[in-house]
């Protein structure tokens, strides 16, 4: 064998071992195909399905595996070669193992070495999760003997496989990956799911081509839109290989051939045995293993033929004919056949026969025989074939062998073989009827050309008598000769039935074989048996469309037979059976349109003899046999009119008016005479009197209705007479014997005439029909009349919704209500019949078992489900008042019902229903929650209704789901209690129950609540989801009701993936809707606070049960993820450590799980499973799930690591870690989906917060950091092919996201790198920001017209609604895109009926909300990006500030964030907390700028950019300090004080004319020269720093809440940074001015004097502020001549806290409270030398005197220095404040004693200049002390305040000094020393 190419099938081996290529087994495959509605598993399975060596697979499906041969040894030795294979240095795989397994599996399965080593390929990969899922129960976990009911591993023996597994899994609970045997075993589970599943593959493909040949198409065409076209093209290339009428291209055989020789080797291997595997103990478990896949690959074999025989159009060729009778005959038609395990043909005998009994009928392929049996009438004998290549009615021999096979069955009685026997009489009985045809048209031309000579003519008319009463024997007649002298050729069918007629049986063989299909095996109950028990339940593939096609075989067969059987009950029991197989009314609901094609009832109205001799028969027979006409209508009730009708059922013209009417005439009524038709050979009679339908009950009123017709126009027409037919009325009797059956030509409606039988049956008076014993006949009709109308009308409802008829659906319906309630009477109509035959029959107790009105109550739960959808005013008033459900006094029928009803099958069909109309509830009080709180509005003349039951009261709707909630959760909570027999039935209860319960909680929960709960738009389901809440997730909630959860998804974590029967399909729809349900639970506990309520608790202690459910079929994985993500978030939010996930799993099996999460299900590529398992990573390694992070991030557990170390080996770790892997995908990340690798970067960002080691682990990857350096860098460049546009904007948010992400991990690997001292990397990442330092400031690409038209539209076209009702919450998890802000399923949900929603074209509210969703996606994504640049720009900042290029580009980084926040046109909910981050950044940027010293011109070009922003946020501080933009205003007051200080800064002030050129030459930066500065610094100082102290001061008085006293601390350090500016000194009359308007010196004083009362703790913090003010006015010369000539120390000196000063011995700074030392020391004096400078002496002697009301400062401030020996209290202590109190007072007495020595010279009178007390020799003493003593003075020293406490912990420079506090006093105790005339030490 040549070795095989690479391909997706079986790619190179190193691909498949070190992770690259995960193989798709073909279980995994089939499953994937039946869930293609996910785009991702469709792309992934295109792939592998379209690959050739996976084509050439399919097309030789019936062939086994090629047996091993010295080429495939060569290619495998070459495949699995060290060339090829690079060994593992961490063990993960042992290659020497894997080709052991490999040949050892060759050798036992007998298939070539490079299949198996497949296989042991796939069992390598999937390992982790086989021993997961065989790990066993916990203890904790309840068993299925806590489950209750029938256990659905009991349902059938096909459980018998899992049983196996878990046998095969050991004793134990895990099963060692080394362990050979055990590999080995799990080896064989896959290699006989391999070879079952490429069979079910093979045939679902082939199905799925045959249905869209079979719709009428030609060959596969790709249809706009469809992304699964390509399932239909690989189909049809099969079929296309398989030729299935003549030879296969690959097999070089007919493919019919193939698969019965296949099916024959399956049962033979069935006989001999498995033969695998020595060990006896083991050898029962794995046979009965090996024996149910022989089964199932012998059904998928016939079920594939079955799919291909059922699509023949010619009739087959004899060789298959011959080939699959033969085998039946080997086997008895599966009737006797015996496989070694009974229990397995019990479980799937029922299959085998069914597909046998099928496969029989079509092979023969009836309509197609028949129409050759008449062309073979005209064919020589020589024509005949017996070769196997021809037709077999071409082969005397096969024909004759397959008579004899169906002769020996029905002499068996084989009845399965009883429907082939029965089509082959028929084409017997053809093929003898024609041969005696053509004899007789050759007896008599012989008769004419004989006759020539004597002129005698005959006809063939002349023998019609002869050839009718020839036909009537012809069952029973042999072929003989013609007996004329001239010889006659032999025709083929001559040929044909001499050789049929030798088969060896007493009599005619055709006619035994027709006698024993008919009378001996009841062919019709066998048609019955398999039309319901079988094409239905096990034709669900393809939406039903193969259990129609197995039907419509079956249906074939009904119409050949019907020149066989007469019209009888049997008959139409039969043809109703085919038409409907077992689909109820639930399955006409819920199957979609457009399968005309397939429908059997469709073909039944197309065709002539099936309308003439069923349909049309039983309407001449209505009324007299009411059943047959009524069931009728019932089964082609689903099909629609072809014409005139728009959207009608195809019965309605029958129903609504005929011209027939047959009754039986009452014994009494002679009322009539005899008359002579000439016409007609039957007696005919005209009524002499008025025949009454109906017995008279007093003068009885007829209704008269308006009718609708579908014109739009309204007519008034009267009732037709339904009572009685009118004399003269004339018809011809039917049946002379007493009493008459006549059939009378009367016009009326048969459906009204069901209505009026339908009242009489369910009034107290009865009305009986005339008809026998119509008094037991009507209400076995009660259900079948029901049925009727709900089917009707829900068929219009879809026709006429589908049709877009010009007529609304609420008037078409209503016309058929009028239709069926013409002529009843009492005022009622139909909808009130009904409801009245529901209650009467509820309220009726049960006489007998048997009497049980269950039929009838399930037939009106169906009706007022119809009803519903378009007259809820009817349905919930009725619920209402009820008993069934009991709201008026809580007795419920519903459940009383449930009680006594015994049969399994009847309580499901009532519960059944009862779940589907609370769904139907629940959907419509969802559906027109928005529609019934409109105000009612004037209604157009033509306008069709928009506002379905908008009268329905609220009150009543609450009350009805409420009630119907409890039953409904009572039933949910106790279904295992119920006596459900059949295992899907108890299924498909929880799964319907969970569904609903989900949406009620999603629904109320999902969006936006409104305070007042009656304006919430699910108001009416509120009380229902309390209810919920209550039951589950209330501390005192029902522990059985979270138990039941919990049992249901263990029942799913045995599900085996793959099988079709109804209980597995069942069985994951309930796992998966319950899984969702538990999810939606758990959000709502986090949402709504109820931390770790008990279902909580008990999901946490299922985790072991979570993870083996994940791994039990692909469907549930979704959300087994998503309900772990919940669980671990909940976990993650208690103030304790949570509970750790390895607390409730073992370590094994935490390791194994996580091995299973890291496929990132590679094998069919789920892109939305992928993201939501890194989504669950992500959440585990931030939740403080610290074992488990441990895990995911390193590979093991820490003791497994401890261990490795132990032992000194790199262990047998089987795989990389899960961050490893992440890094290695986003290495290629320009390949990965934009979700999934943003979901990666999320897991790795969150993993390097929360555990900063792992930077380490991402320096160490060898490309992660050049991958996303690289990806940011070309991030502007990189193009969208997408046309679409709405495409490129999702891409567009996707992008920005992903370098959002990239932004954070660079920010945290730059701190990293700093703390490591890599100061490289800072510099060289620079260069790759291009993008992100360009766009991300940039403003968000808000929309404001699209939100503001669509909130205005919306709002105006829903009233009582507005859009931010559909905000979404946390119910449902975020993610950007089209629900990304308002919940669009939900309000689609709502809103949906609205044209409006949809609108034309798709141009709706829905789209619209859409694109709205998607803006503000894209919104949230540069927001995201934003921050994420912020952090970076901050680390960037620490390791670049000394770097030039980095200066300027934070100085522009810091401009652009303030002019985009000068330039917003965000809303300003969105803007307030974007802006002021913005801000931030700027401020941040801008700070460090300033501690650099930065010489960069751009940072100066901050200021006028800075003061563009506070120009756009306002300038009046009164207005722009009030409300949630106050904390910006001050950010950007900080940013104009940091701007300014750049200008002011003395290292500038040199350069700033080569500063000006600089700028002059620089484009990119905005132009200034001094004088702009010095125009913006002065409108700063009037703006904000003289009018906005004004505006604080006035503000402080009139709400002190609004102002801080850090707002007075900006303006005076603004104020301080001004006054530095160069050259503001030339501007001192503006700024005079100014100051002089605003009058800010006085409110200053002002403040000053209120700074007492407005102390908090006695802390006069707004004094110190007002003086520092003063203080920065006073710095300013002009300002100082203000101040004095304004008296500014008069007024300070009139204020509460300066007479506070002036008394007692003084406050020092250990005083009380501290602040006032700190305004004498920092603002008074200060001040007063600010004043004394300023003015000079004309000062002096005011500042003295001033200064001498401070005699208690001044003699505390002489003492301070004193030393001494022993410290008392706060004596003896030395702090910086008091040597600056000093130096300051040195200065001050200084400058004062100078006036008054100069005298007269300095202009002053030196008696005025009053002594101050300072005693300045003292004081110089007292310090030349201290510095003498350094060791007491340093324990002297005390700090004051954080900066003087940090100078405490750092290091002096020098000098002696032992930290930096007692250098700075040192220091400052020199210079005081000489400020005092002494001599500095």
């Amino acid at each position: 064998m040549a070795p095989v190419r690479e391909s997706t099938y079986f790619p190179p081996l190193d691909k498949c071992l070190d992770g690259r290529h995960q193989l798709l087994s073909w279980r995994t495959t089939y499953v994937g195909l039946k869930e293609l509605e996910n785009d991702n598993i469709s792309e992934s399975l295109e792939k592998h399905l379209t690959d050739s060596q996976t084509l050439e697979l399919l097309k030789q499906s019936f062939s086994s595996v090629p047996p091993p041969t010295s080429q495939s040894r060569a290619a495998f030795e070459t495949k699995t070669s060290a060339i090829n294979l690079v060994p593992s240095a961490r063990g993960r795989y042992d290659i020497k193992q894997i080709q052991n397994d490999s040949l050892w599996l060759s050798a036992e399965a007998h298939i070539d070495e490079i299949a198996a080593l497949r296989i042991v390929i796939l069992e390598w990969q999937t390992r982790p999760a086989a021993q997961l899922q065989e790990s066993g129960l916990p203890a904790d976990i309840p068993g299925p003997s806590f489950i209750g009911g029938t256990s659905l591993s009991a349902y059938s023996a096909s459980r018998s496989l899992l049983r196996s597994r878990v046998f095969l899994g050991g004793s134990t609970n895990s099963v060692e990956a080394n362990n050979v045997h055990a590999t080995r075993r799990r080896l064989f589970s896959i290699y006989l799911a391999e070879c079952q599943f490429r069979l079910e593959t093979c045939r679902f493909l082939v199905l799925t081509a045959l249905c869209k040949l079979g719709d009428g198409k030609t060959s596969i065409e790709k249809h706009p839109g469809a992304n699964q076209v390509w399932v239909d093209s690989v189909g049809y290339e099969i079929l296309t290989a398989w030729d299935i009428y003549g030879v296969s291209k690959t097999t070089g055989r007919n493919i019919l051939l193939s698969g019965i020789d296949a099916l024959r080797s399956q049962l033979k291997c069935l006989e001999e045995g498995c033969g695998w595997f020595r060990d006896k103990e083991e050898q029962e478990h794995l046979q009965a293993e090996w024996c149910e896949c022989q089964i199932l690959e012998s059904l998928a074999v016939m079920e594939t033929m079955l799919v291909m025989v059922g699509s023949f159009t010619r009739v087959p060729r004899s060789g298959v004919i011959n080939s699959w009778f033969r085998l039946m005959s080997d086997y008895g038609f599966f009737e006797v056949f015996e496989p070694p395990f009974r229990e397995l043909y019990e479980s799937h005998g029922w299959r085998l026969q069914s597909l046998t009994s099928l496969i029989s009928l079509a092979i023969l392929r009836v309509p197609a025989a028949l129409e050759l049996v008449e062309s073979l009438s005209a064919m020589a004998a020589s024509t005949a074939d017996r070769s196997g290549s021809a037709a077999y009615l071409f082969n005397p021999d096969v024909c004759n062998e397959v008579t004899e096979i169906l002769v020996n069955a029905a002499s068996e009685c084989l009845r399965i073989a009883s429907p082939a026997v029965l089509a082959w009489s028929i084409i017997l009985q053809a093929m003898r009827e024609h041969a005696l045809q053509t004899r007789d048209i050759r007896e008599h031309r012989q008769l004419i050309t004989a006759s020539d000579g004597s002129g005698t003519t005959y006809s063939l008319d002349n023998q019609s008598s002869d050839q009718s009463s020839t036909r009537g024997n012809m069952a029973l007649r042999r072929h003989s000769s013609t007996g004329s002298d001239t010889p006659q050729q032999q025709t083929v069918l001559d040929l044909l039935l001499e050789s049929i007629l030798l088969v060896g049986v007493d009599g005619d063989p055709i006619a035994f074989l027709a006698r024993a299909a008919v009378d001996g095996n009841h062919v019709l109950d066998i048609i019955i048996s398999l039309s319901v028990g079988f094409c239905t339940p096990f034709g669900s593939d393809h939406k039903g469309k193969s259990g129609m096609k197995m039907r419509h075989i079956l249906l074939e067969l009904v119409k050949a037979s019907l020149d066989l059987i007469d019209y009888q009950p049997d008959l139409i029991q039969t043809a109703l059976a085919v038409l409907t197989g077992s689909e109820s009314y639930w399955d006409w609901l819920d199957r979609p349109l457009g399968y005309r094609e397939a429908e059997p009832a469709s073909i039944f109205l197309e065709d002539k003899v099936f309308m003439d001799k069923l349909f049309y028969e039983a309407l001449r027979r209505f009324p007299y046999e009411t059943a047959p006409f009524l069931r009728f209508c019932r089964a082609l009730a689903v099909c629609f009119a072809d014409q005139g009708e728009e959207g009608m059922p195809a019965t309605w013209p029958m129903l609504a008016n005929t011209n027939f009417l047959t009754c039986a005439l009452p014994i009494s009524f002679i009322a009539y005479r005899m008359i002579r038709d000439d016409d007609e050979e039957s007696t005919c009679v005209q009524l002499t009197a008025n025949l009454e339908l109906f017995p008279k009950k007093g003068d009885l009123q007829v209704r008269v209705h308006k009718r609708a017709k579908h014109d739009g126009s309204l007519v008034t027409t009267e009732s037709l007479n339904l009572r009685q037919i009118p004399q003269g009325a004339t018809g011809r009797v039917l049946s002379e014997a007493k009493p008459l059956v006549v059939c009378w030509e009367h016009c009326y409606s048969p459906l009204a005439y069901l209505g009026m039988l339908l009242q009489s049956a369910s009034s107290d008076e009865s009305m009986m029909g005339i008809g026998p014993d119509s008094s037991g006949l009507i209400p076995s009709l009660v259900p079948d009349i029901i049925d009727l109308l709900s089917v009707t009308l829900l068929t219009a409802i879809k026709g006429v919704s589908a049709s877009e008829a010009s007529i609304p659906v609420v008037d078409v319906i209503q016309s058929i209500l009028d239709t069926a309630s013409e002529g009843l009477d009492g005022g009622q109509d139909i909808v009130s019949v009904v409801f009245d035959t529901f209650e009467r029959e509820l309220c009726r107790q049960p006489k007998t078992t048997e009497d049980k009105p269950v039929s009838v109550l399930v037939r009106c739960i169906q009706f007022a489900h119809v009803l519903l959808h378009v007259a809820p005013d009817r349905v919930w008033p009725f619920l209402g008042r009820s008993a069934l459900l009991g709201v008026k006094d809580s007795n419920r029928q519903l459940s009383a019902v449930l009680a006594w009803t015994e049969s399994g099958a009847d309580k499901y069909e009532f519960l059944i229903g009862c779940i589907r109309l609370f769904e139907a509830l629940v959907d419509d009080a969802i559906t027109h929650a928005i529609s019934r709180k409109s105000p009612a509005k004037a209604v157009a003349r033509f306008a069709p209704s928009h506002s379905l039951g908008a009268g329905v009261s609220q009150v009543v709707m609450k009350k009805v789901l409420l009630s119907f909630g409890r039953v409904m959760l009572d039933v949910y909570q106790s279904v295992h209690t119920l006596g459900l027999i059949l295992a899907e039935q108890r299924c498909e209860v929880n799964a319907r129950l969970s569904k609903v319960c989900h949406r009620i909680l999603t629904c109320c929960f999902g969006i936006e609540q409104n305070p007042d709960n009656s304006q919430n738009p699910s108001a009416s389901l509120l009380p229902t989801a309390e209810y919920l809440i209550d039951v589950f997730l209330s501390p005192s909630g029902s522990e059985a009701a979270s138990a039941h959860l919990i049992s249901v998804i263990q029942e799913g974590g045995g599900e085996r993936p793959g099988m079709s029967s109804p209980p597995a399909r069942y069985l994951a729809q309930q796992t998966v809707s319950t899984l969702r349900f538990v999810n939606t639970l758990l959000r709502l506990s986090s949402m709504l606070g109820h931390h770790r309520s008990r279902l909580e608790e008990q999901m946490l202690g299922a985790v072991s049960m979570l993870t083996r459910t994940y791994t039990a079929h692909p469907g549930f994985r979704q959300p087994v993820i998503e309900l772990l993500n919940v669980l671990v978030h909940n976990a993650g939010f208690t103030d304790s450590q949570p509970m750790s996930l390895l607390g409730y799993m073992p370590e094994d099996a935490a390791h194994r799980f996580l091995e299973v999460l890291s496929t990132l299900d590679e094998q069919l590529r789920d892109w939305s499973l992928s993201l939501s398992i890194w989504r669950l990573l992500s959440q585990v390694v931030s939740k403080r799930q610290q074992w488990l992070a441990i895990i995911i991030l390193t590979g093991e557990a820490p003791r497994q690591a401890l261990k490795r170390e132990a032992k000194g080996s790199d262990g047998e770790a089987r795989a990389d870690s899960l961050l490893n892997i992440a890094l290695d995908r986003l290495s290629n990340i320009e390949r990965l989906p934009p979700q999934t690798a943003s979901g990666i970067l999320e897991f790795v960002a969150l993993s390097a917060d929360s555990w900063p080691w792992i930077l380490a682990t991402i320096q160490q990857h060898p490309h992660f950091m050049t991958a996303i350096t690289e990806y940011v860098r070309q991030v502007e460049t990189m193009s969208n092919t997408t046309q679409n546009r709405s495409s490129q904007v999702r891409m567009e948010y996707h992008k920005i996201q992903i370098t959002s992400y990239i932004t954070e991990l660079l920010a945290m690997y730059t701190h990293y790198t700093r703390q490591n001292g890599i100061s490289s990397y800072a510099k060289d990442l620079l260069p790759n920001l291009a993008y992100i330092t360009s766009t991300a400031v940039d403003p968000p690409a808000f929309n404001a017209s699209l939100q503001s038209n669509l909130r205005q539209n919306f709002e105006a076209r829903f009233e009582n609604c507005n859009l931010a009702t559909f905000k979404r919450t946390a119910i449902t998890p975020p993610a950007l895109g089209d629900c990304f802000y308002y919940d669009l399923d939900i309000a689609g949900q709502m809103l949906r009926l609205d044209s409006s929603w949809a609108g034309k074209d798709h141009n709706g509210f829905a789209a619209e909300i859409a694109r709205a969703n998607v803006n503000l996606s894209v919104v949230e994504a540069q927001i995201r990006l934003f921050h994420s640049w912020r952090f970076l720009a901050v680390e960037l900042s620490k390791s670049l500030r000394a770097d030039v290029e980095y200066q300027q580009t934070m100085a522009e980084v810091a401009m652009d964030c303030l002019r985009t926040n000068a330039q917003n046109t965000l809303p300003q909910a969105i803007f307030e907390r974007l802006a002021q981050s913005r801000a931030d950044l700027a401020f941040t940027l801008l700070q460090t700028l300033i501690e650099a010293k930065s010489s960069r011109p751009e940072v100066k070009s901050v200021l006028f950019t800075a003061w563009d922003a506070m120009r756009a946020h306002g300038t009046d501080l009164t207005l722009v300090l009030d409300g949630d933009g106050a904390s910006y205003c001050r950010t950007l007051l900080k940013i104009l004080c940091l701007s300014i200080q750049a200008h002011a800064s003395l290292h500038t002030s040199q350069e700033s004319t080569n500063g000006d050129e600089r700028l002059q030459n620089d484009p990119p930066t905005r132009h200034f020269t001094a004088n702009a500065t010095l125009k913006t610094v002065l409108e700063i100082l009037k703006v904000i720093v003289a009018h906005g102290f004004r505006s604080l001061t006035t503000l402080l008085h009139d709400a002190p809440s609004r102002v801080l006293p850090a707002d007075f601390a900006l303006l005076s350090a603004i104020l301080r940074n001004s006054l530095l500016i160069p050259g503001l000194e030339s501007h001192t009359t503006g700024l005079l001015s100014t100051f002089a308007d605003a009058q800010t010196s006085r409110y200053a004083s002002t403040l000053l004097s209120w700074s007492d009362q407005l102390a908090t703790n006695r802390d006069p913090i707004y004094g110190e502020l007002s003086i520092n003010f003063l203080l920065e006015m006073s710095s300013m010369p002009a300002l100082a001549e203000s101040l004095a000539v304004e008296g500014i120390l008069m007024h300070i000196a009139n204020t509460n806290l300066i007479k506070y000063l002036r008394t007692g011995d003084g406050l020092g700074p250990f005083d009380h409270p501290p602040r006032m030392y700190n305004i004498w020391v920092r603002g008074i004096l200060p001040l007063l030398l600010n004043l004394l400078h300023a003015v000079g002496a004309s000062m002096a002697a005011e500042i003295a005197v001033y200064l001498h009301q401070f005699q208690g400062q001044i003699a505390r401030a002489n003492a301070a220095f004193t030393f001494y020996s022993a410290v008392s209290g706060s004596e003896g202590y030395l702090t910086l404040s008091t040597i600056s109190e000093a130096q300051t007072l040195a200065v001050l007495t200084g400058i004062l004693d100078a006036y008054r020595e100069a005298g007269a010279s300095a202009g002053v009178v030196s008696a005025e200049i009053l002594e101050t007390g300072w005693e300045r020799v003292r004081v110089r003493e007292d310090v030349e002390s201290w510095l003498q003593r350094r060791g007491v003075l340093r324990e002297r020293i005390v700090a004051v305040g954080n900066r003087e406490e940090g100078w405490v912990r750092m290091k002096a420079a020098g000098g002696g000094a032992v930290n930096r506090l007692e250098e700075k006093v040192v220091e400052e105790m020199g210079l005081l020393l000489l400020l005092l005339g002494g001599k500095e030490e």
